[in-house]
């Protein structure tokens, strides 16, 4: 499938692709283009709508069964930040707020035991609906960020994270903008990765579950064109795995800020020096751990997800060596087919020492790494391809 430019519907430019072995989908041609009227970059060549919202639905899982599902600290200190930087811009929280793509009702509970009297979330994972509810005692609806029907107003509503999911993030933005009612002064709070200098971007940040990519320029014009006003802005460039930008609007018409757009030249040539430098990072990942595989008994993946994806379409590890299959700790995932694997549970298989597990993770990789010692106990390899001891991850 080839998308238009989420922003202007303006015809898009391949700027790298190739064959990714998707869990659950199948194989499917996924690349990245730019727009050549406005600048914005977007996955494309892409899969339809449809099968995107089937991954979701079964597949996308955001929180970690290993902690009991159970926020980072990472997590914990943004929501706290979010919280503080919304009281600051508005003067002080707001009575309502509905969160679109509210995944485990972590950050909702953050805005409920600060002060905010009804909350409310949108989220398309059952499996995190559940969570919300259980761990939190938060409402979600389940449906997506495009079918969701409320009768209700808002004086804030969140997008963390969800912007860069939508096919049609113009559209949502603009439902959001009629979800504010009669309200003399409604707010929108939206979050994403932001696309900044290649030097400062982390491997897989050009994710298969990412579909669009913003800029400070086109985030500011997305706003402004669904009838939002810039009040403030934040951006981290070290504090997350990934550089992220928050903007905090009003439905009130300011001045603040006017809208730019960088060249299209330079956009491009950002995303194809990172788009070489992260190849050559891969492969330079499986070169290390080359000789650890070698004299392997047998080679699992450890990891159904978009990172298994990348280390597959970066390298050649699937014609240097057998992989014998494919296992992962998340219950959604098994017997789900990704590449030419089923995915096992951990325990169903017969494990034996000169046994060799690859992590394909980058934001999760301590984490499983510590918790698999008791495969290292048995004589079983636990190996990191990232080595990245990082508490920023999620």
């Amino acid at each position: 499938m080839i998308r238009n430019c989420f922003l202007c519907n303006g015809k898009t430019e391949v700027l790298f692709s190739s064959s990714w072995p998707l869990p659950g989908v199948g194989l499917a041609d996924i690349g990245f283009s730019i727009c050549h009227a406005c600048g914005s970059v977007c996955q494309s060549p892409t899969i339809p709508f449809e099968k995107m919202l089937d991954y979701y639905n079964c597949l996308a899982v955001y929180t970690n069964p290993g902690r009991q599902f159970k926020p980072s600290i990472a997590k914990v200190r943004d929501v706290d930040e979010q919280v503080q930087f919304i009281r600051r811009g508005i003067g002080e929280l707001p009575k309502s707020a509905l969160q679109i793509g509210s995944s485990d009702g972590y950050t909702l509970h953050g805005f409920k035991t600060s002060g905010v009297e009804r909350v409310l979330g949108i989220e398309p994972g059952v499996a995190s609906v559940e969570i919300a509810k259980n761990l939190y005692g938060i409402e979600c609806i389940n449906s997506s960020a495009e079918a969701f029907e409320i009768d209700e107003d808002f004086e804030l509503i969140i997008l963390t994270h969800v912007l860069e999911h939508l096919y049609d993030p113009q559209m949502v933005l603009e439902k959001c903008r009629s979800l504010h009612g009669n309200n003399n002064r409604g707010y929108i709070y939206i979050e994403v990765p932001l696309l900044a200098d290649h030097n400062s971007l982390p491997p897989g940040f050009f994710s298969f579950e990412h579909i669009n990519y913003y800029t400070r320029e086109n985030l500011t014009e997305s706003i402004c064109m669904a009838g939002y006003s810039p009040v403030s802005f934040i951006e981290h460039y070290e504090s997350n795995l990934s550089p992220i930008i928050g903007i905090l609007a009003t439905t009130e018409q300011k001045s603040h800020v006017s809208i730019k757009r960088e060249p299209y030249e330079i956009i491009k040539k950002n995303i194809l020096e990172y788009h070489k430098d992260e190849t050559a990072y891969w492969k330079n990942c499986l070169k290390n751990i080359e000789n650890d595989l070698l004299g392997a008994n047998r080679i699992f993946l450890w990891g159904a997800g978009i990172h298994t994806c990348q280390l597959v379409a970066n390298t050649h590890i699937l014609e240097k060596f057998n992989i014998a299959g494919l296992t992962d700790t998340s219950e959604l995932k098994w017997g789900i087919q990704q590449g030419n694997w089923l995915c096992q549970s951990p325990d169903s298989i017969d494990w034996s020492p000169d046994d060799v597990v690859i992590i394909s993770s980058y934001a999760s990789e301590k984490e499983i790494y510590d918790a698999l010692q008791w495969l290292r106990d048995i004589g079983v390899k636990t190996l990191r391809l990232h080595n990245i001891d990082d508490p920023k991850a999620h």
